[in-house]
Parts: C-alpha cells; sequence; structure tokens
C-alpha cells in the first residue's frame, strides 16, 4: 500500500510544476514523470533490486546528472549578467558538493591527492567558496528581494523548489527510514535523482528564464 501512495506523492509534485510552466519545461517535467514511473515498474513491479543497490545504476546516474548540472550552471554563468554570475556559479559548487557526496571516494584507485580533496579535510575548500559566492549574492539582496516573485515562479525557480523538497524533506524522510517502509532506500536514491535530473533541467534553462528578470 505504501508504494502506491509514494508513488503517487512522486507524480503529483512532477505534475504541479506542468501547470506553471511554459511548453518547453512542460515537456522536460513529462519526461521526468515517465522516467519516475519506468523505475516504479522495474524495481517494484519487476523485482530489480540491483538499480537502487549501493553504487549502483542510480547512485553512479546521480553522480553523472550533478557533474553535468555543474557543467551547465558554469556555462549559464557566462550567458548571465554580471548580478547573476554569482546565483549560477554558486549552484554550480553545490552540484560538485553534493557529486563527491555520493562517491566513496576513498575507495577508489586515484592518486591520495584527489582523496584530500574530495573525501577528507580538502573538501573545506569548496565550502569556502560556496561561502563567498553566497556572500556575493547577498550584496545583491535588494535586487533578489525587489523581484522575488519573479525569481520564483521562473522555471529554475520551480525546478529548484522542488528539488529542494525532494532532497530536504523526501529523502531526508526515507534515508532515516521514519515510516518502515519497505523500499525506503529506492525512495531515497530516486527522491535524489529525480531532484538533480531537476538541478539539470535548472541549469539548462537558467539564461534564458533570468534574462526577463529585472531588466
Amino acid at each position: 500500500m505504501d508504494t502506491v501512495l509514494i508513488a503517487t506523492l512522486f507524480c503529483v509534485l512532477l505534475a504541479t510544476g506542468i501547470l506553471f510552466l511554459d511548453g518547453r519545461n512542460r515537456i522536460v517535467l513529462s519526461v521526468l514523470l515517465v522516467l519516475n514511473l519506468a523505475f516504479w515498474y522495474l524495481v517494484v513491479g519487476r523485482g530489480m533490486d540491483i538499480l537502487y543497490a549501493e553504487n549502483g545504476w542510480m547512485e553512479n546516474s546521480q553522480v553523472a546528472v550533478l557533474l553535468v548540472s555543474c557543467v551547465g550552471f558554469v556555462g549559464a554563468a557566462f550567458a548571465l549578467r554580471m548580478r547573476d554570475r554569482a546565483l549560477a556559479l554558486l549552484l554550480a559548487v553545490l552540484c560538485f558538493i553534493f557529486s563527491f557526496r555520493e562517491v566513496d571516494v576513498d575507495e577508489l584507485e586515484v592518486p591520495r591527492w584527489v582523496i584530500f580533496l574530495l573525501a577528507e579535510e580538502g573538501r573545506a575548500i569548496f565550502f569556502v567558496v560556496a561561502l563567498g559566492l553566497v556572500i556575493q549574492v547577498l550584496r545583491d539582496a535588494r535586487h533578489y528581494l525587489d523581484h522575488w516573485l519573479g525569481y520564483l515562479r521562473s522555471s529554475p525557480g520551480i525546478y529548484l523548489l522542488e528539488a529542494a523538497f525532494l532532497l530536504v524533506v523526501m529523502s531526508g524522510a526515507f534515508e532515516e527510514d521514519l515510516f518502515g517502509f519497505q523500499y525506503h532506500v529506492f525512495y531515497e536514491e530516486l527522491s535524489e535523482l529525480l531532484a538533480y535530473c531537476l538541478l539539470l533541467a535548472a541549469s539548462l534553462d537558467l539564461p534564458r528564464a533570468l534574462r526577463a528578470i529585472g531588466k
């Protein structure tokens, strides 16, 4: 019974975004909705537990999507006005931070300095960079406060809101197994994969969406 309820919740979340987006972005969410249903069929219907196993297909896909999203946000930064550039770079850094969170770097056959940088104290460098970008964004706080509704209703705004809900609320609850669901690990991995796909969608539409705000 819980699988039906959770599957419905995932579908409703994605379908809600479709109501507020334009044609091209509706297609993106529709594709994610189909992908979501495909995973439910394969895992719950066909018993393909291997898809969400540790270091399995879903986790590897999460890393790949995050790295592509990082590149997408960096590319968007160069296409945006100076004011929004720091915001795009901040999102790029966050995607990169999320990516090495999904990988057990210390178990890979990589140079020691890579392990230090991505799995040990060296990670602090990226958090310092992120903090610097947050400060830069806050310098334009007046602009963002004046146009908060425009940012919120833009396609990246909707994508980021949905991604945040999936990561903070749903993934967090399933990771802690608060409800004792049989497929809680699958729910967690699917929440994260869909959230990262939404970040990718936001990175691709960021320049077009933000150019129309605060002209």
